[in-house]
């Protein structure tokens, strides 16, 4: 049969989540799938698979839902994991996967041929699945562009990764998703220490957003720039070694394109006569400060999240632009106030990637990379001089440390841990670039950055001659000038407080009623006794009291929370006490008096914050 063009609502959620997968499947063309197709039967179509000299339905010819059913309930899936699962297929094992596993379960299915998911949403409507938040795609060859999806919430927010098998789609190429499993596990290891910080620093950017709400939460969001300077190009500047070369080209294009700074090489600028257009900082710890101490701020805007560091925020109060990436606090008073929800920046770790994020949101076609070497010269210094990492001794490093990889003009460079994880950050965003945006590096003696070629300055100045910033400049200065000023917010929090007091009430009894259990129950079944069943019933409760609002439910888990559940490895919807061990009820415990201290300090923290 002749392909069918895919559903719009298929169409419409693949070009907005998965913009590599959907054009690799558009590539396909009338191609049809190599080792499937589609037999239309009077009970609709039926997926066939050609394997070797057979030919037989993957899901089965007579009960395909049994088998199904048969294959979830031999998995043994863990809470707040990713998994990869072999083959889309027609797509009704995922569905099932989907619909059965629990909330904080991730899924990334890899198909290894795009023409067989043409054909799959040409007949049958994912668009719920394609779009639910938990589940990525992708397709092709698994290099940057497959797993670029994973650079956002769905990886940094799992606790673990795994592979799923389901053997007749696996077995068309065990190779191919035994590749896919590999680069994943590679891929997980780059990020976890990201995520690991991001445990750590939990209390702190929630106790942030309290302290810079007075600032921020009236500060324009960077969204309201969306697409409107494609035509101007930006120039991302971080703080490698190379910044030090291009201090003359800055001052001759700095009124051609729109230039934006981290925080980091922000004194090196401004001690040079360098004013960029925004400065950008977006870690939450005091180190940060640093940067702009002993240096002019005057007039210059700062975009930064709602977590930033209070001390730079409140320097920069009235000139700020704002972004909101998963802050459940800034979120749910943005509702509050009937306002916009706040746009999204990539936060993975370094506030280049931030940096670059701002270029997408600005529409830029034009993309210059200065100062980014993400690379080690052979002295050991890796950072500039006069740098927000000079004011430490941490621009230098040992050296010889770390892999050598191919540089823009040196045939090799030394690239340590920290930056080859910026260096992947970096390639897997440009891997989802739109077609129209063009990447360039400036950096000489930094590593190569796929799909950002090295460009000199002379072809530079030839590439950036005909712009001006000046639009830009007018309508940032326009719409910081027309921010309102801030609002008072202490009655907006009477939800979140009602909702921490009813976990913390049923969490604090329950934890106590199971801490008071007698040690004699242990290796009982616990099915009739009836202290056992009260407490199921409260943990249901608590499960239902989460389920009850999201939104809620993240302000609380976006804290202490977070830490203590992590402390102990607690994993949600295991409130179970029927025929478990001891070891178990005491577990249960634990995440009773996780979610009970979560609820009390985030309490406490929004008493401290409406008396100030």
């Amino acid at each position: 049969m002749k392909p069918s063009k895919m559903l719009p609502a298929n169409e419409a959620v693949l070009k907005k989540r998965f913009a590599d997968a959907y054009i690799k499947i558009m590539e396909t063309a009338n191609r049809m799938p190599a080792s499937f197709y589609y037999e239309d039967t009077p009970k609709g179509a039926k997926l066939k698979m050609a394997h070797g000299e057979y030919e037989y339905s993957p899901y089965g010819s007579n009960n395909p839902k049994k088998l199904i059913e048969r294959w979830f309930a031999n998995l043994n899936l863990v809470p707040e994991s990713l998994y990869s699962l072999s083959g889309f297929g027609d797509g009704s094992h995922v569905r099932y996967f989907m619909e059965n596993s629990g909330t904080g379960v991730n899924v990334l299915v890899a198909e290894k041929d795009p023409a067989l998911l043409r054909e799959t949403f040409s007949r049958f409507d994912y668009s719920d699945i394609l779009s639910n938040d938990r589940f990525l795609l992708g397709t092709g060859e698994p290099e940057n562009q497959f797993f670029a999806p994973i650079q956002g919430a769905a990886l940094t927010g799992v606790a673990d990764i795994n592979s799923l098998i389901f053997s007749p789609l696996h077995k068309v190429d065990e190779l191919y998703y035994d590749k896919v499993r590999n680069e994943l596990v590679r891929q997980y290891l780059v990020i976890r220490p990201l995520m690991e910080v991001n445990v750590r620093t939990a209390t702190n950017l929630q106790e942030n957003t309290l302290q810079n709400l007075p600032h921020m939460i009236n500060a324009p969001d960077i969204g309201e720039f969306k697409d409107k300077f494609q035509d101007i190009p930006f120039i991302l500047i971080g703080a490698g070694p190379s910044l030090d070369e291009s201090i003359d080209f800055l001052k001759e294009v700095q009124d051609k394109a729109i230039i934006v700074a981290s925080n980091s090489p922000y004194r090196k600028l401004i001690n040079n006569g360098i004013r960029p257009h925004l400065v950008v900082t977006a870690d939450p710890m005091e180190p940060t400060l640093s940067g702009f101490q002993n240096v002019s701020i005057d007039d210059v805007p700062l975009a930064c999240p709602f977590s930033a560091y209070p001390e730079i925020v409140k320097r920069f109060s009235g000139r700020i632009v704002s972004w909101c990436t998963f802050n459940p606090i800034a979120s749910f008073l943005k509702k509050q106030m009937n306002q916009k929800p706040g746009t999204v920046i990539m936060e993975q770790g370094t506030v280049s990637g931030c940096v670059l994020d701002i270029s997408k949101v600005l529409g830029c076609r034009k993309v210059l990379l200065i100062g980014q070497d993400m690379a080690v010269q052979e002295d050991g210094k890796y950072y500039t001089d006069d740098s927000f990492y000079a004011d430490s001794g941490d621009h230098y490093v040992e050296k010889g440390k770390g892999q050598r990889l191919p540089g823009n003009t040196l045939e090799k460079v030394t690239v340590e841990q920290r930056l080859f994880v910026y260096l992947k950050t970096f390639e897997q965003f440009i891997a989802q670039k739109n077609p129209d945006t063009e990447y360039r590096n400036l950096a000489r003696t930094g590593v190569k950055v796929e799909g950002a070629p090295y460009m000199t300055y002379d072809d530079a100045r030839e590439w950036i001659s005909q712009t001006d910033s000046k639009p830009f400049k007018l309508e940032l200065q326009n719409l910081l000038e027309s921010s309102k000023k801030s609002a008072n917010l202490s009655d907006l929090f009477n939800p979140i407080r009602e909702y921490c007091n009813k976990i913390l009430e049923l969490c604090l009894s329950s934890a106590i009623e199971t801490e008071m259990l007698p040690e004699k129950f242990s290796g009982m079944n616990y099915s009739e006794n009836k202290k056992i069943k009260d407490l199921i019933v409260k943990g249901k409760e608590v499960n239902r009291l989460v389920d009850s609002d999201q939104l809620l439910w993240h302000v609380l888990l976006e804290g202490r929370t977070k830490r203590e559940l992590v402390i102990y490895q607690r994993m949600l919807r295991e409130i179970s006490f029927q025929n478990k061990n001891w070891q178990a009820v005491q577990g249960n415990k634990e995440y009773f008096w996780a979610l009970a201290e979560g609820s009390h300090w985030l309490l406490t923290t929004l008493d401290d914050f409406i008396k100030n």
